[in-house]
């Protein structure tokens, strides 16, 4: 325990510092209370949002461009996290959770070479990932064609996956098989980073967080698989992702070929069929998640104190405030109601249901 507090004394102390920043539950009272989007951009800038915030006097900005701006906060204490850290084997880990930002932004890149758009063009829906990215962006966008451009990524940092990819996006002439191959990269990335720690404790916290974090990944895709492409079972299963703790590839199976959504639910382990049992909108099986995953990070901090986990579920905990706090925007962009808003947001955020119209 000393040697453990010796080495993550100052990093355990800086996430807590960072966690404190965070959206309260009275913040997000205001917020779903606020009357339209200016009205929460005006309470936002009240919160450790305020520096990331446009100047009011410029008036309220293109949404796309906002969401990029408000995942600044997030890249910085990504930053701030990997340079408090003292060991190189737990500064990869952070950098392989950030690398599914530049996974997006990638995204962005092909869908945009696939399209013939200019950089200028799609340059508001990237992250800001500059402080941390090794990848040569100018080289990238440069790049006349997806071949020319997977060859100027390293096999161990996407190209080899994308690579495998290739095939298949030549037969399907779309960017689709390419996004998938980038997002089980990153898993791969990142599953490699854990199993290189060499303290015992960390492995095994940080295993417990990234698996189920994949398991919940591959429930989530499962279903946007089937209700959003229209995916065949066998497809649905080649494009999920190992390293899971409890749903397995025969559950994976099982989920696919599943047609309603009482009979997915109970072919999920019991954990999770107790969280979701009551739910009877395919919509909402990923806002329980979300809810179930939170109470799972919050646990990380009230455990033993020294060690790279707490690291890893502030920077996960920080992703879904990002991501809930997009969604309310959204919401109040399109002047939805209160009722409206709150049945798209995640049951912790509006489990009271007594949020008055502002």
């Amino acid at each position: 325990m000393l040697l453990a507090a010796a080495r993550y004394g100052y990093p355990n102390a800086k996430v807590r510092a960072l966690r404190s920043r965070k959206l309260t539950e009275q913040d997000y009272h205001f917020l779903l209370a606020a009357r339209d989007l200016p009205a929460c951009l005006v309470y936002l800038a009240t919160t450790s949002y305020r520096p990331y915030l446009p100047d009011p006097e410029e008036g309220v900005p293109e949404l796309s461009s906002l969401e990029r701006q408000l995942a600044r906060p997030l890249l910085d204490d990504y930053f701030k996290i990997v340079h408090s850290l003292p060991g190189t084997r737990e500064r990869a880990l952070i950098l392989a959770l950030f690398r599914r930002f530049e996974a997006e932004n990638l995204k962005i890149v092909l869908r945009a070479l696939f399209r013939g758009l200019s950089r200028e063009a799609v340059s508001h829906l990237l992250y800001p990932v500059d402080q941390l990215s090794d990848l040569d962006w100018d080289v990238l966008w440069a790049s006349t064609s997806v071949p020319e451009l997977l060859k100027q990524l390293r096999p161990d940092v996407f190209g080899r996956s994308l690579q495998h990819a290739l095939p298949q996006f030549e037969a399907q002439a779309r960017p689709f098989p390419l996004e998938m191959a980038l997002d089980s990269s990153c898993i791969r990335i990142l599953q490699r980073a854990v199993s290189a720690l060499g303290n015992r404790y960390d492995r095994t916290v940080s295993e417990k967080i990234i698996s189920l974090y994949i398991d919940i990944l591959n429930i989530s895709w499962v279903i946007r698989l089937k209700t959003v492409y229209g995916l065949y079972p066998e497809e649905i299963v080649n494009y999920t992702l190992p390293g899971g703790n409890v749903i397995t590839l025969g559950c994976l199976s099982r989920l696919a070929r599943a047609e309603e959504i009482a009979e997915f639910i109970g072919h999920l382990p019991s954990s999770f069929r107790r969280e979701l049992s009551a739910i009877r909108d395919w919509e909402k099986i990923g806002q329980r998640l979300e809810k179930y995953f939170v109470k799972a990070l919050a646990r990380i901090f009230s455990g033993r104190p020294f060690h790279i986990g707490i690291g890893v579920a502030y920077l996960l905990e920080k992703e879904i405030e990002l991501a809930d706090l997009i969604t309310l925007l959204q919401a109040k962009a399109k002047k939805s109601t209160v009722e409206e808003i709150s049945s798209r947001l995640p049951w912790h955020l509006t489990e009271s249901r007594n949020v008055p119209a502002g």
